[in-house]
């Protein structure tokens, strides 16, 4: 009994320290470290921005609203729309709008016959597209005026490949739920900020993603991941991926379990097969960047999960022999930030872990469900 104990604790310190010591080598790299680029204020390239669409008719009319307001010549940007054929009335609106309303930019609305999945969207809608930078979001996430223009200072440096933006959640004090992912968010970018100032990041958002056209064949498409897997390839061609905190968009946290369960296990899945291509492609040397990120990443999603059951078994332990304790529990849940923090680390691991078991079990999710609380 004592040596389970004793692996118990070792294998819970490294699930506590590992992320912890990480974290705050990144904050110092993110705090500390300059950018060492050299910024471009002019750089105006022909852009594309690629809006995937499936049942949107909530939120399609707020999000063309939202582009019209971008700080950015209107000769230089073209906003293609693909559907991926919504049941509802998402692509009439949308047409209805821009011959009603007009509309600043050139615009594509582009049909899909069926839906096959985000990442074969964008690919569909790739083959139209004319810019020299490709970017993506989603129609419920929404840009802030200079997002895009601040972004491309960055991308001028020749060796950026892919730029991604910072989340601000809109409802982020709702109640439990989005105030856990607001802190969730907070450890986020400073590992991003940090991995981007070390060298590159490998996560990617794709509500607010841009792309050297001439850097990527296509979007990847094969397992979901059409941000972090682009990425992964772009940065195996030598080229850096950075996130920019001053580039911000909007969208919504889910506000339920059941909508936060399905938002997690969905994007962890896709990030784990993203990442296991990552490391696979470490050990055959042909990913050009620091093996820290990429494998104290992978170690984060893949392999720190499964360590939270040790930390589980080790506290029922402790609570078995020391059941004084318990009385302690009820006090953990009295301050709202300890409670987010709280179900923030419990429906993280969660998440992960029934992502893992799923990708074991070769369930992609190409296709995923929506959750329609995120939408407003």
């Amino acid at each position: 009994m004592n040596l389970i104990l004793a692996i118990l604790v070792i294998l819970s310190a490294f699930h506590v320290l590992v992320p912890y010591v990480y974290y705050l080598f990144m904050k110092r790299i993110a705090e500390r470290r300059p950018w060492g680029l050299v910024l471009d204020q002019d750089y105006e390239p022909k852009v594309s921005m690629i809006i995937p669409t499936y049942n949107e008719a909530s939120v399609i009319v707020k999000k063309l609203q939202n582009i019209e307001k971008l700080d950015y010549p209107k000769e230089k940007l073209e906003v293609i729309i693909v559907d991926s054929a919504s049941r509802d009335t998402t692509v009439d609106m949308a047409k209805k709008y821009v011959k009603k309303n007009g509309f600043p930019f050139k615009i594509l609305i582009l049909e899909e016959e069926e839906r096959r999945g985000k990442g074969k969207a964008l690919n569909f809608a790739l083959q139209y597209s004319k810019g020299e930078v490709i970017a993506t979001s989603d129609a419920d996430s929404y840009w802030e005026a200079s997002a895009l223009r601040k972004a491309l200072r960055y991308m001028a440096y020749p060796q950026i490949g892919a730029v991604t933006g910072r989340e601000i959640l809109i409802n982020l004090n709702r109640n439990d739920y989005t105030t856990a992912e607001g802190l969730y968010r907070k450890f986020y970018n400073t590992l991003r900020i940090g991995e981007s100032k070390y060298y590159s990041t490998l996560i990617f958002q794709g509500e607010f993603a841009v792309y050297k056209r001439e850097v990527f064949e296509k979007f990847e498409d094969e397992k979901g991941s059409d941000d972090t897997g682009t990425v992964i390839n772009i940065i195996s061609k030598g080229l850096r991926c950075i996130f920019v905190p001053n580039a911000v968009f909007h969208d919504m946290a889910p506000s339920t379990w059941k909508g936060r369960m399905t938002v997690k296990t969905r994007r962890a899945q896709h990030l784990i097969y993203a990442l296991t291509k990552a490391v696979k492609l470490k050990i055959k040397r042909r990913i050009p960047m620091s093996s820290l990120i990429i494998f104290v990443n992978f170690f984060l999603h893949v392999i720190n999960p499964l360590l939270s059951i040790a930390l589980l078994g080790s506290l029922i332990y402790l609570l078995y022999e020391f059941p004084l304790f318990l009385v302690c529990i009820p006090l953990l849940f009295l301050s709202r930030k300890l409670r987010a923090f709280l179900l923030s680390y419990i429906s993280n691991n969660i998440a992960l872990v029934l992502a893992i078991f799923r990708c074991i079990k070769g369930d992609r999710q190409d296709i995923w469900q929506k959750v329609p609380e995120m939408r407003y």
